[in-house]
């Protein structure tokens, strides 16, 4: 009678090693997952067209951490061109290979989106990332501009729909116009200033690098942009056109990468 207890060793051995390659494999295609990459699509009204949506790698957050380096897709988030918004939100955003995910952001406070393509199209044409962004902490004074006052001076904003108590790191991206200007922008106690920079100069790293983030219990990472200044033109203006967020493997203990 033919037995195979013989081979039953061999069969567990198998088993095992395929059941730690699914469990490999799984976890590398969530953590493939969690890089978000967010921009403002603002379409101007001057008929003047404007930057193609961002995609693709951006160098000064790949430089930050090589992580970034991953980005494929870009949430282009919708946005009215110089209309004040209040509280805007989106969902669903989607993963550097533009797949559909539970995450969403959203912003608490009345902000302005601009466009700065339709007034250089030759200065802002090479940095699609750095030409749109949301603005406020401007115009409130008594000698209005944009569209009047309005803007909140300091905004919070949440991420939401990320794994809990996780590790994530975060690169703010600065924007890019024709004064040179900052807003503070504070995550887990952490605040750092987060310059616009003069177009034609040189930018370096192009934002700020926010490392070793914790999500809460409830997977979500929250912050606050602080206005710098008065806000009664737009020599104070906050401008942020955008962040990568991308969650960092957890090395377990006598495991090797």
């Amino acid at each position: 009678m033919f037995s195979s207890s013989g081979n039953q060793p061999k069969h567990l051995l198998f088993a095992a090693t395929l059941l730690a390659f699914l469990l490999f494999v799984s976890t590398q295609s969530l953590n493939a997952q969690t890089l978000i990459s967010v921009t403002f699509n603002v379409p101007n009204s001057y008929g003047l067209g404007g930057p193609p949506p961002m995609s693709g790698p951006e160098s000064g957050a790949t430089s930050a951490n090589p992580l970034f380096g991953a980005a494929d897709v870009w949430n282009n988030l919708p946005t009215s061109f110089g209309i004040l918004t209040k509280n805007p939100s989106w969902s669903g955003l989607v993963n550097s290979k533009g797949e559909t995910t539970r995450i969403s952001f959203s912003v608490t406070g009345t902000v302005l989106p601009v466009n700065l393509y339709p007034y250089g199209p030759s200065n802002y044409g090479s940095d699609i990332l750095r030409s749109r962004w949301i603005a406020w902490n401007s115009w409130n004074g008594p000698v209005f501009g944009a569209d009047g006052p309005g803007e909140s001076t300091t905004i919070r904003w949440t991420i939401s729909g990320l794994r809990p108590n996780t590790r994530y790191d975060m690169f703010v991206y600065g924007a890019v116009a024709d004064i040179s200007r900052s807003f503070d922008m504070t995550i887990e106690g952490r605040t750092i200033n987060v310059p616009t920079y003069i177009y034609g100069s040189p930018i370096g790293l192009g934002g700020v690098y926010f490392a070793h983030i914790i999500s809460d219990p409830w997977g979500r990472i929250s912050g606050r942009g602080i206005g710098v200044g008065e806000d009664l033109t737009a020599q104070n203006e906050a401008n942020w056109p955008g962040f990568q967020l991308v969650e960092i493997p957890t090395r377990r203990p006598g495991r090797r990468f």
